[in-house]
């Protein structure tokens, strides 16, 4: 005789999910008896449990399964069985097609009327899933656009293709209208929606796209397996890549208009167990050159990083892993030293935007223009200002280093986590401490985190145990919210966000951490040292924009490693 299983209480299901402890469920039982709002509600709200806590916690409660659309794609056929607007309207997602089966995602698995309005319109029988509201609206994202289906796409390049297709034949479809509207409305989507970077993915049985934004990767479509080669050789075409090479990782460029912009694509592609993967990088000329009163610098950080690139000569080195924004403040130093009485010669790899007035470089090492011989001759031009996009080897840094000291003011970047790690850097590549310490005149390390949209964002009082994680004090007793979260509306697609802004760790290498660096200190020395002298620190920093409402608490958690 089987056992019968007894329902049980969401709180009763947390607590036994290790999710939270029993004073937790009753503090916010004794808030859902004051607000009247549902459980889950107020265990998010008061930061005690996440949307994915909650959403298993509700498919265990009443013998669901639960879904976590990070790892699963909704079908296109699904999704074309419901329209967008209902899907919305019920908080639903459908989720796959299956033998007339339509496997639904909800918010709310007890909503029993939108269950059956969703049998009603499509015909099909229901299988519901629990899914998080987050999930939801990102999901949203992947319903085809509405002029045009990508399905109706798809099956008409499905009818050209075969099975055994030369180079010719496929160089002649990729011409064909399906496959270039195709590739079209995906570029267009992604410049939309603000991506910077379009990820087409092969799998075994699908071809998963999906749009980087803000940083981070969401699903845009699914496409099936017998579209990836037109989809990728068109492409190739536009980047002027050998479509007929396969085997090797290769590299183009794409320029082209949409909505009316200058849109510029960097094109790379590896080859996978599955087939080609492509990522297109995506720059928005029209945007133009940020200034550094738009990058996110705090008052105090503002003046120490005026008071560096006012000077006449020195290295300043920007630091920092790939995607930080490194980039974008070198190009708004340069910006504003940029003038007539100035010259400014810089090598990059690529050049990311042209700013009228500078001599700019573009790095070609099969032709035997690298950074260290662009700078050794750089020399010879009489400059002023010179800028390197990245200091790689010891060769780069002795040039740079003797530029510096021959009165030129350079600008570089470096690969560490904080900014008294680039000094060490420095010397693991064997540049002796003296020249380190009588060259650098300032290090600023950053990262970038989102910033929460204007238009829908809530204050809220975060729990004691993320401000404790945080390394904040707690709250004054007056009961007044002082941090804020995302929430998702039409304006910011959804998501909660809407762009980035730079968090900044600024130090001004001084006598005292000349000496140290002379006598061989360690990077922690040196961080101890600058924070004496007045340093901030990227947490600190990162805390300060939280407590103020450009970002959330969770925001710069997951972007900066607290420490102290």
């Amino acid at each position: 005789m089987t056992a019968v299983r007894h329902w049980a209480p969401l709180g009763e299901v947390l607590v036994q999910a290790g999710v939270i402890d029993q004073a937790a469920l009753a503090r916010a039982v004794e808030e859902q008896a004051r607000s009247r709002e549902r459980l889950g509600e107020v265990l998010l709200r008061l930061g005690l449990a996440s949307q994915k806590d909650i959403g298993r916690a509700l498919a265990q409660q009443h013998g669901l399964s639960y879904v976590d659309l990070d790892d699963f794609v909704p079908q296109e056929s699904a999704l074309l069985a419901l329209p967008e607007p209902l899907a919305r309207r019920f908080q639903v997602v459908p989720l796959e097609l299956t033998d007339g089966t339509l496997r639904l995602g909800m918010v709310d698995p007890l909503d029993i009327l939108a269950v059956d309005d969703v049998h009603r319109h499509t015909g099909y029988d229901v299988d519901v899933a629990v899914i998080t509201y987050d999930h939801f609206l990102r999901a949203l994202n992947a319903y085809p656009a509405p002029d045009e289906s990508v399905a109706s796409l798809t099956s008409e390049i499905a009818s050209r293709v075969s099975e055994e297709m030369d180079v010719d034949h496929l160089r002649s479809l990729v011409d064909e209208a399906p496959v270039v509207r195709l590739v079209n409305l995906t570029i267009l989507q992604a410049v939309r929606q603000h991506a910077s970077d379009i990820h087409i993915e092969p799998q075994k049985h699908q071809v998963r796209v999906r749009y980087r934004i803000d940083g981070v990767l969401y699903n845009a479509m699914t496409l099936p397996p017998h579209v990836h080669a037109a989809a990728i050789s068109r492409l190739k075409i536009m980047a002027d890549i050998d479509i007929a090479e396969r085997r090797l990782p290769q590299d183009g460029r794409i320029q082209l208009k949409a909505d009316n912009r200058d849109i510029d694509i960097r094109v790379s592609t590896i080859p996978s167990i599955d087939g080609e993967k492509m990522v297109l990088r995506i720059l928005d000329k029209s945007e133009g050159v940020l200034g550094l009163d738009t990058i996110g610098l705090a008052p105090e950080n503002h003046r120490r990083f005026q008071s560096l690139i006012e000077r006449p000569h020195g290295i300043i080195l920007l630091t920092g892993p790939t995607g930080s924004g490194k980039t974008t403040t070198l190009y708004a130093i340069l910006n504003q030293l940029n003038s007539t009485e100035t010259n400014i010669i810089s090598i990059e790899d690529p050049i990311e935007y042209q700013i009228a007035g500078i001599t700019q470089v573009q790095v070609n090492p099969k032709a035997g223009l690298t950074f260290a011989r662009g700078l050794r001759h750089f020399l010879r031009q009489d400059p002023d200002v010179i800028m390197v996009g990245e200091i790689r080897d010891e060769e780069t840094a002795r040039i740079a280093i003797h530029a510096a000291l021959t009165g030129h003011l350079v600008l570089s970047t470096l690969h560490t986590n904080d900014a008294a790690g680039a000094l060490t850097r420095l010397i693991d590549m064997r540049i002796e401490p003296f020249l380190v310490a009588s060259s650098v005149i300032g290090v600023i390390a950053q990262r970038l985190v989102r910033v929460l949209c204007d238009r829908c964002k809530q204050p809220y009082q975060p729990p004691p145990e993320l401000l404790a994680r945080l390394g904040a004090p707690g709250n004054a007793g007056d009961g007044q919210p002082t941090f804020w979260r995302p929430v998702g509306c039409a304006f910011c697609n959804s998501i909660g966000y809407r762009g980035r802004s730079g968090i900044f760790e600024i130090m001004i290498v001084d006598e005292n951490i000349k000496n140290l660096v002379t006598r061989g200190g360690s990077a922690s020395a040196l961080k101890a040292e600058a924070l004496r002298a007045g340093m901030q620190t990227l947490a600190h920093d990162g805390l300060e924009k939280a407590a103020m409402g450009v970002t959330s608490p969770e925001e710069v958690l997951d972007t900066v490693y607290f420490e102290d």
